[in-house]
């Protein structure tokens, strides 16, 4: 009898720690799954975060990540996109998708027309309610008081003065400031980084086809009313600095300084002697006939050594004041028509 007794107690006490023990284990889980449902719905972190941005006009705080940004300069819209952002609204989109039609990088179809880069509508900037707005200094400095008064506001200055940087480091400086402030900094080095190495491959192409050192003019042309205009880039302008980062030498030569970065004349500027020995890049909008029906009739263009000895490259409407994008096609477009 007493063994038996005994025998009970022990059973008893088994099941009495099993039932502990599965209770225990259902409570775990159940805390655990309290627990999971806490976190996946706790709110996402604020980003508290504040980056001063120097810009034109000063020094402008950003704070937290930028959502919706807009933009009143076309070169600033492609730097967005380079960083993977799309702007809320951009001015003269019309023309920014004919003078931006070669990169591979587009505006989203509902990005907001926002005027003119010129005249922005202030009216359809207020009514986005933008967390940034990028503008240009020779267009916007007027207005930059109204812009800020909307939203923190950067106005960037593209032309430097003589004595400071180019217009190619400028362009590097204000992207990497802009990817700063829609808090991508280091998206914008790497960028940045990929440029610098696509400039040495196409060196090494350049050099390797006997091209190195070779001479280029670079040219924005255009016609109206049967007359043709030239832009000659010069080598303060970021068309040729980055043509010289691949190697390439400028034949025109400026002993003025251009803030714009080229001398604007008619056919005679191209008869020069150290112009008509080297060979002509162009870029022109897509709808202009200027290399293709204007010029052939003039005797003075066809009689030009670069004419004659098909030194004439066409760059398809290549915009040579633009970003990142722009300067690496610019780059790799130069290389494939002189080492082909």
């Amino acid at each position: 009898m007493s063994l038996m007794l005994a025998a009970m107690v022990v059973f008893l006490a088994a099941c009495g720690g099993n039932a502990n023990s599965g209770n225990t284990n259902k409570a775990g889980t159940a805390n655990n799954e309290q627990a999971n449902d806490t976190a996946t719905n706790a709110p996402a972190a604020v980003d508290e975060s504040v980056r001063t941005i120097k810009h034109g006009m000063g020094e402008t705080e950003i704070k937290g990540t930028p959502k919706k940004v807009v933009v009143l300069e076309w070169t600033y819209a492609e730097d967005l996109l380079a960083l993977g952002v799309q702007p809320a609204g951009v001015t003269d989109i019309e023309n920014y998708n004919v003078w931006y039609g070669y990169l591979d990088q587009k505006l989203d179809a509902d990005v907001v027309e926002l005027g003119t880069r010129q005249e922005p509508s202030l009216e359809t900037i207020t009514s986005l309610a933008p967390d940034l707005i990028i503008g240009v200094k020779f267009r916007h400095e007027a207005i930059y008081d109204q812009l800020k008064a909307i939203a923190p506001t950067l106005i960037f200055n593209p032309y430097p003065e003589e004595g400071g940087l180019d217009q190619y480091s400028e362009m590097e400086e204000t992207f990497l400031a802009i990817g700063d402030a829609v808090n991508k900094k280091a998206d914008a080095e790497k960028v940045l980084a990929d440029l610098h190495a696509s400039y040495e491959d196409s060196k090494g192409k350049l050099a390797a086809a006997g091209k190195e050192g070779q001479s280029i003019v670079m040219t924005q042309a255009w016609s109206a009313e049967g007359v043709a205009t030239f832009r000659l880039f010069t080598d303060n302008s970021m068309a040729m600095s980055i043509l010289s980062k691949i190697g390439l030498k400028n034949a025109h030569k400026d002993e003025a300084f251009q803030m714009y970065g080229y001398s604007e004349g008619s056919l005679e500027a191209l008869t020069k002697d150290e112009t008509k020995q080297a060979s002509l890049l162009y870029t022109i909008s897509p709808d202009d006939t200027v290399f293709s029906e204007l010029l052939p009739k003039n005797d003075v263009y066809n009689n030009l050594p670069f004419v004659k000895e098909n030194r004439l490259y066409n760059l398809d409407g290549i915009w040579p004041f633009g970003g990142p994008l722009s300067a690496e096609l610019l780059a790799n477009k130069v290389t494939d028509l002189l080492t082909k």
